[in-house]
């Protein structure tokens, strides 16, 4: 895998990463996938909204500065 998959915050701590259409966080969980149909899916299923939301889920289950 390469580096460009990480997601990485300020301090370089990997918060994320992707593997295809889903995007796990920093322990491996995952935290969405990106559909065929353009729609993303939380975790549990539910859809987000359409078009590329995955980040925006990453960034909702980051713990407050």
């Amino acid at each position: 895998m390469n580096d460009n998959s990480y997601i990485r915050d300020r301090t370089g701590k990997i918060v994320g990463r992707t593997d295809g259409t889903l995007l796990r966080d920093g322990t491996g969980r995952i935290v969405a996938k990106l559909d065929a149909d353009g729609y993303t899916r939380e975790r549990s299923g539910h859809i987000v909204g359409k078009g590329d939301l995955r980040l925006f889920q990453l960034g909702k289950n980051q713990p407050k500065k």
